[in-house]
């Protein structure tokens, strides 16, 4: 600020030459364009004569004199590394294995075979439904197949040695098959008694009480749930979609665990949601452990843009002029010898934890100010400390 003043002041008094000469003041007042004009250009050829001559003032000082007359900075030296930019979204957990079991068939809940939070396997029998009289049902009709079979039997073997009728043949073949028929339905039936688990897992909640009448679709009887392997489903604006990919590595925070995890999106939807403009993905999470739970919120940060070869730069030392354009300040040897400070337009990629990638105007092995960048100034000698 004082060579400026002093600058200015100068070239006043250059273009001026004292009393003698018009004043910039009179020289407005007459409101004669050109000679404004010729007054500016005389102000600015000073103004430039001058700055050379500070320049050289500058340069020699710094020769004779460098430990007093330099801007102590302190500088990074920029290497090419890996930059992974991620994006945040918030999602829900949950488990595709968490089921309400109802009964198949309408009947008086017999028994529970199970308790609260007990551990069961796939097939396992959980609860029993009075049969109805269809185990009795059952043993008739075993009996009427045997019977049928044995009648069928004689028939085949009178058919074989042709004697009886095709038709006593082809009645008793057909009373047999359909008596096998309605003994592996009721079978079937028999079976539905019984609320077996469709998958290895923990009851979660026992519902129904023994005794209760229970019907099919109306009466929930057993919650089973696996938490070995849990879900976190999200929905990412339609904007994200070319960026997000299946495969792509997501860091997993649950805030009321304060656990971290990291993973990668398993599925991503193909659907995009009219309402709200936005796309549904998947990842899937290892709960061993069994911290997680259905219903949990999850802050999922996705891998969208990886650079294996980046100059990044931490964002707060890089500074922007009035219009918004990014520079930096570099330190360069000119050729004297001496050390300067050059603004360098850059080019700005993404940003992400107080750094950012720079597309263009650095290269690597580029020092750059970091300590004094504030109070440094377009090609002004520097000295490089270390901090």
């Amino acid at each position: 600020m004082k060579n400026i003043i002093l600058l200015f002041s100068l070239s006043v008094l250059v273009a001026c030459g004292g009393d003698k000469k018009i004043t910039s003041e009179a020289i407005i007042a007459t409101n004669d364009l050109n000679q404004i004009q010729q007054q500016k250009t005389k102000i600015v050829n000073s103004i430039n004569t001058l700055n050379s001559e500070l320049e050289l003032l500058n340069t020699a000082i710094g020769k004779l004199d460098p430990q007093k007359n330099f801007l102590l900075v302190s500088t990074i030296s920029l290497q090419k590394e890996v930059f992974q930019h991620f994006i945040g979204f918030q999602g829900n957990i949950d488990t595709d294995q968490n089921v309400v079991l109802y009964p198949e068939l309408p009947g008086i809940l017999k028994s529970i075979r199970v308790k609260q939070g007990q551990k069961v396997k796939k097939g396992q029998t959980l609860a029993l439904l009075s049969d109805s009289g269809l185990i009795e049902q059952l043993e008739q009709l075993e009996i009427q197949r045997d019977l049928a079979k044995t009648t069928f039997e004689r028939q085949q073997r009178l058919w074989n040695q042709k004697i009886g009728s095709e038709i006593q043949f082809l009645q008793a073949k057909t009373q047999y098959e359909s008596t096998e028929k309605g003994i592996e339905q009721l079978k079937e039936q028999v079976e539905k008694t019984k609320i077996v688990a469709p998958f290895s897992g923990i009851i979660d909640h026992i519902i129904a009480d023994e005794g209760s009448v229970v019907s099919p679709g109306m009466h929930p009887i057993i919650r089973l749930v696996n938490l070995d392997q849990m879900n976190i489903s999200a929905e990412i604006p339609e904007a994200h979609l070319p960026a997000i990919q299946p495969g792509a590595a997501v860091a997993v925070n649950v805030p009321v665990l304060g656990i971290d995890y990291s993973a990668e999106i398993s599925s991503v939807g193909n659907f995009i949601n009219p309402n709200n403009r936005s796309f549904r993905v998947e990842i899937e999470l290892d709960n061993k452990k069994g911290n997680l739970k259905p219903n949990m919120t999850a802050q999922i940060d996705i891998n969208d843009y990886t650079q294996n070869e980046a100059i990044v730069v931490a964002t707060k030392n890089i500074l922007e002029d009035q219009k918004g354009t990014p520079y930096v300040f570099r330190v360069i040897t000119d050729e004297d010898g001496m050390v300067k400070a050059q603004k360098t337009w850059i080019k700005l990629g993404k940003s992400i934890d107080n750094r950012t990638e720079i597309l263009d105007g650095l290269s690597e092995g580029d020092q750059i100010i970091e300590e004094g960048l504030r109070l440094v100034e377009d090609q002004q000698l520097v000295k490089i400390i270390q901090p």
